[in-house]
């Protein structure tokens, strides 16, 4: 691997001798400055090993819009049991090649410009059954385009009873992942927009409420309007309609380090409710004072007593015992946010070394050789070794920057550097580079890479080993509606 930094000279300290990692032991900070500095981040930054995601099928070219902002609006007809979509997009093209998207419904009618336009669906090109949604011309970078489409949500999406709607965004990054592409279109992972979603209830006989981490504007009793930042991507939006009439709702204020944080707990068991809002003010105190201040403007929490669920930006779904991890997820996933699924193992590695106490590694290259980020970037799911094996290979950079704290002085530096921001496995390293002054190669082939060489095996750990919830399943998501 090239860094960006080859000025840097190599301090690393000669590897100890050693068994693989067996015993997780602790430690405590040590006194010296971090040696680097880096400059700022300019407007127009992306991250190291960015794909373009654009590629030729069938003598055609094929690039993804880029999102600048996205006006959506769902109509629910309750009486017909139907879902109508409607978006209204401006884009931008970084290249030039055919426009394409994602979104798993049943399209009725796009336009682009004002003008019909014929569309098809195609396949990424490396195999990770990923399904896109392409227009019939190419299109050159250098301008805004305007596309509005409709659609239909599909029926597994929402469901239909009592005599209203229910609409959970329930998302995973594990395994069939599924981000916003199921409800409305979106581009790859590393495209930031704004939206602003429109919720429109037609023949209702009951009561709904709105849960959400947007600002959510109540128009009447069937109507609402939810405005998103810019910096939110595909897996950040959290929305929950529902007219369900035994959810209990505490709302409190936490006093952060820069703001007031508004925090919402809602759960069907009055008891959650309780044990999360008392735990909750512990927890941003803690993740405020080791990773800096808070980068939203609130928090959501949904709590159940099932073992599945999902990190959103400043929002969850989680049970009570992940409530710590979904929590600083907040700072790490959906603060420094993966630009790609290949990328998807670091916030998972610092989440999952916190879940085990901050541990340090005994001993340094010593473990067997492991691939966390060796894939293509077109997959959007985590790797399942990223909880095990990531969060082991944080525990020997922990060793290795003992001199200067450690890694949690790194991640929150990472944190105050790319809040708000996607970042690659390459950009990491290229970060942790830079300010160490050490040539980390050696780590980022072995145990980033490490499985792509023939003669090394990649060590395959169950997702059993964290506290990150599982991915909902179809009955939890009818229940949780």
């Amino acid at each position: 691997m090239c860094f960006l930094f080859p000025s840097f000279v190599s301090c690393n300290p000669s590897v100890e001798e050693g068994s693989p990692f067996l015993n997780e032991t602790y430690y405590s900070y040590g006194t010296n400055p971090i040696p680097g500095t880096l400059p700022p981040l300019s407007n127009s930054y992306r991250p190291v090993n960015l794909s373009s995601k654009t590629y030729t099928l069938d003598g055609q070219v094929y690039s993804p819009m880029n999102f600048v902002t996205q006006d959506l609006s769902f109509i629910f007809d309750v009486k017909a049991k139907r879902a109508l979509g409607k978006s209204i997009i401006t884009f931008e093209m970084s290249e030039v090649g055919i426009p394409y998207f994602e979104l798993l419904a049943t399209v009725r009618e796009i336009k682009l410009n004002n003008n019909i336009v014929s569309f098809k669906k195609i396949q990424d090109p490396e195999g990770q059954k990923q399904t896109f949604i392409a227009l019939d011309s190419s299109l050159n970078p250098g301008g805004r385009y305007d596309l509005e489409l409709t659609y239909e949500l599909l029926p597994t999406q929402l469901s239909f009873a009592s005599g209203g709607v229910k609409l959970l965004t329930n998302m995973t990054d594990l395994n069939t992942s599924r981000y916003f592409e199921n409800w409305g279109p979106v581009s790859f992972e590393d495209d930031a927009f704004s939206l602003s979603l429109n919720l429109k209830i037609l023949n209702s006989t009951s009561t709904h409420a709105l849960y959400t981490n947007g600002a959510a504007t109540k128009i009447d009793g069937t109507e609402w309007k939810i405005n998103f930042p810019d910096y939110y991507t595909k897996s950040s939006f959290y929305v929950h309609l529902t007219n369900a009439t035994d959810l209990i709702s505490k709302k409190f204020i936490y006093q952060g380090l820069e703001r007031e944080i508004s925090v919402q707990v809602y759960s069907e068991t009055a008891s959650l409710v309780k044990d999360a809002v008392a735990t909750l003010p512990s927890l941003f105190a803690e993740f405020e004072t080791d990773y800096g201040p808070y980068a939203h403007s609130t928090f959501t929490a949904y709590m159940h007593k099932g073992s599945g669920g999902m990190e959103y930006v400043g929002a969850t779904i989680t049970s009570l015992g992940s409530l710590d991890h979904e929590l600083l997820h907040s700072w790490f996933a959906r603060g420094v946010m993966p630009a790609e699924g290949r990328s998807g193992w670091i916030d998972e590695a610092f989440a999952s070394w916190r879940d085990y106490n901050y541990f340090q590694a005994p001993s340094l290259l010593s473990r067997a050789a492991t691939n966390l980020a060796g894939y293509s970037p077109y997959r959007k799911s985590t790797a399942n070794n990223s909880y095990v094996d990531g969060r082991q290979l944080v525990a020997e950079l922990d060793r290795l920057f003992a001199d200067f704290g450690g890694m949690k002085p790194m991640m929150k530096l990472f944190f105050e550097r790319y809040k708000h921001r996607v970042v690659t496995n390459e950009e990491l390293w290229n970060f942790l580079s830079s300010l160490s002054l050490m040539n980390l190669d050696a780590y980022f082939q072995r145990y980033t890479l490490g499985a792509m060489s023939p003669q090394v095996q990649s060590l395959s750990h169950d997702q059993n080993d964290s506290k990150h919830p599982h991915p909902l399943t179809p009955e939890e998501v009818l229940n949780l509606r």
